[in-house]
């Protein structure tokens, strides 16, 4: 996989599809907009089978297909309707939990902001051709949505500017279904022009965004974010990660470019109880220089790094499930050197610490008292 660009709306498309094969989305993604264009009138299956694409009852909505055919496709449903605001439609109808077990983790997450974490972590689900960035602040937070310049690129300007307008309007209602209807993000960021029917748009997203700007974001309360949810299930939410990352493997498996991420998280699990893994010690496992390393790496779209971070957050959301495990024994099992490191780090990921996060998810204190097994306090803060 690799790591999209964010669009420059300066750039010149061009008229057709650049074969990029690599760049891959789910059927159940475009079905979406197949849906709402033929509410419309439009003979999808004629743009179909010009394309060569199958979005048929029978085919498994979990399967992939070329992402280049899925906007070639998009453009030309947009170019049928007529309506610049397509992306908004597809949205208003769209359902989470026709994104299956990525659906059922999002809406069963303890608060928005984890839901915005979830998202952002399992975006390439949904297609490799998209990044969802989620980034703490001490006040607010902002989740950002960016695009692989090259393939949209090779749309035309209304296009691009759609498939942005899915993406925030569907993160915006996903968001109004667990929250509330009393959900209000402080900021809204579009990269497009204002649209000529903008008043549509905005009395969907119920404020009024900030258009032309230089990303596509949306900036929201820490409040907000942390107020714990009704539908939250823990449970149900680890249970769907594990089968991502069952999908994600499978996946995996026809896409080179995609498996050494996965290796090396396979790698870290049983690395971490013993420390820190080096690169070095990880390239030697898998029988590779670690320059090679790096560089298959970089061309997947990733880092070291990336790789050890996201797998140790994965881990700990797990244990911290395990009401036997205290926060030090997991602090230890996922290769910290102190516990104090590991709530640092934890509270990056999620903007809490462990024991809130536990006490969140209805799992108590994290133990009898505030000091860890070891006897030691940690972090004032976890006090």
């Amino acid at each position: 996989m690799r790591s999209p660009q964010l669009f420059d709306p300066r750039m010149t498309p061009v008229s057709s599809p650049a074969p990029l094969s690599y760049a891959s989305a789910l059927h159940a993604w475009l079905r979406a907009g197949r849906d709402t264009a033929r509410s419309k009138g439009i003979d999808t299956d004629a743009l179909q089978a010009e394309l060569g694409l199958d979005l048929g009852p029978q085919v498994d909505p979990m399967a992939r297909f070329p992402a280049h055919l899925g906007l070639a496709f998009w453009q030309r449903v947009m170019a049928a309707t007529g309506d610049e605001l397509l992306g908004m439609e597809v949205a208003v109808s769209f359902m989470p939990m026709s994104f299956n077990a990525l659906g059922y983790a999002l809406m069963a997450s303890a608060t928005l902001g984890e839901m915005y974490l979830r998202l952002s972590r399992f975006a390439h689900v949904v297609s490799d051709a998209a990044e969802l960035q989620f980034t703490r602040g001490s006040g607010a937070s902002t989740l950002t949505f960016k695009g692989d310049s090259a393939l949209l690129a090779s749309v035309n300007e209304a296009t691009r500017w759609s498939i942005f307008d899915y993406a925030c309007v569907a993160i915006v209602r996903g968001s109004r279904m667990l929250y509330g209807r009393d959900f209000m993000p402080l900021e809204i960021r579009l990269q497009r022009a204002k649209p000529h029917d903008h008043a549509r748009l905005e009395r969907v997203l119920h404020c009024v965004p900030i258009y032309g700007c230089a990303d596509n974001a949306i900036v929201a309360d820490n409040a907000q974010l942390d107020r714990a949810l009704g539908f939250a299930n823990m449970a149900v939410a680890l249970a769907s990660e594990d089968a991502l990352q069952r999908y994600r493997a499978q996946w995996a498996s026809q896409d080179p470019a995609a498996q050494l991420p996965l290796q090396i998280a396979v790698l870290l699990r049983d690395l971490l109880p013993s420390g820190e893994p080096r690169q070095e010690d990880v390239a030697d496992r898998l029988k590779m220089s670690l320059r090679s390393l790096q560089r298959r790496l970089l061309e997947a779209g990733s880092s070291y790094r990336d790789v050890l971070n996201q797998t140790r957050h994965e881990l700990a959301l797990h244990h911290l499930g395990r009401a036997e495990l205290s926060v030090g024994e997991i602090a230890f099992l996922l290769g910290f050197s102190e516990v104090s490191a590991f709530t640092r780090a934890f509270r990056r990921w999620t903007g809490m610490s462990p024991r809130g996060w536990r006490q969140q998810q209805g799992l108590g204190p994290g133990g009898a008292s505030a000091v860890d097994d070891d006897g030691i306090n940690p972090d004032p803060s976890e006090a």
